[in-house]
């Protein structure tokens, strides 16, 4: 057996393995108060810079609502006559014969005095999101920009309902994209200051339906000579789809192309019995 080790150098062990654990013990305290001092500086930057984006935020949302105010847009009467309206011709026994346009047919009505199925299909085929979003349809501008990148030309719109009520309505026709940015700050406020049914009842008042036709009365007696009120689906389906091109699905000049172009909705409507 070894002899055991002396008790002085048993000591001298000891205190050495002592020096080592408060050495090891003060770089780790160096390390903590270093690593500390680096992670306050970084939560400070991190504060000063999600700070700076909030202020900058606000600022920009306030610079964005002040940039447009609703009392630049017109009024939207829904009054009993909204202008001018076409001549009807009828003969003896009650059938039409014929129209004479005025310049600008509108008649304005209340929603509650359309046909329920014009709403309806107006939404599906103008805004499909109209009741989800506040105004614009940021989803939307996004899949038509990208359908629009992978046809490689314009084939979708992105403008919800609200932004086409804005454009009819808004006094400056500029085509520029800072009217662009006032007719979005227009609609959200439109949309935060009118119900939905106030919206799209206006924007069903206001568009153009083509043959001098403004808004949806004048549409449903230019086209099938009877009331708004009283439109049937395909007739609401078809009328629905005009404002995206008047002229083109025109059922009382080109039935051809109203009949090869309708949705199906529409496409069991005989294009001909338009009046």
């Amino acid at each position: 057996m070894n002899p055991p080790p002396p008790r002085g150098g048993r000591r001298r062990g000891q205190d050495e393995l002592d020096a080592l654990i408060r050495r090891a013990q003060k770089r780790r305290l160096r390390v903590q108060k270093k690593r500390r001092r680096h992670a306050a500086i970084v939560a400070s930057l991190l504060v000063l810079i999600v700070g700076g984006i909030v202020v900058a935020g606000f600022g920009g949302a306030a610079a964005f609502e002040a940039s447009c105010s609703l009392s630049e847009l017109r009024p939207v009467s829904t009054g009993p006559q909204g202008g001018p309206a076409n001549t009807f011709v009828y003969a003896a026994n009650g059938s039409l014969l014929g129209s004479i346009p005025a310049e600008k047919n509108r008649q304005p009505v209340a929603l509650f005095q359309m046909s329920p199925w014009m709403a309806k299909a107006t939404v599906a085929i103008e805004d499909r999101r109209f009741y989800k979003h506040g105004g614009v349809d940021y989803k939307g501008i996004v899949r038509a920009a990208v359908k629009d990148l992978r046809a490689g030309r314009v084939v979708q719109g992105g403008s919800t309902i609200t932004q086409q009520l804005v454009r009819n309505l808004y006094i400056s026709r500029q085509r520029t994209f800072k009217r662009k940015i006032k007719e979005a700050c227009l609609a959200i406020k439109l949309a935060q200051n009118k119900s939905k049914d106030w919206i799209l009842g206006s924007y069903m008042n206001a568009v153009y339906y083509g043959n001098h036709a403004y808004g949806i009365e004048a549409a449903a007696q230019t086209y099938f000579s009877r009331r708004a009120r009283t439109l049937t689906l395909d007739q609401s389906a078809l009328l629905a789809g005009l404002p995206q091109a008047p002229s083109v699905f025109d059922p009382l000049h080109r039935p051809a192309t109203c009949a090869t172009s309708c949705s199906p909705s529409t496409a069991r409507i005989p294009c001909g019995r338009a009046v």
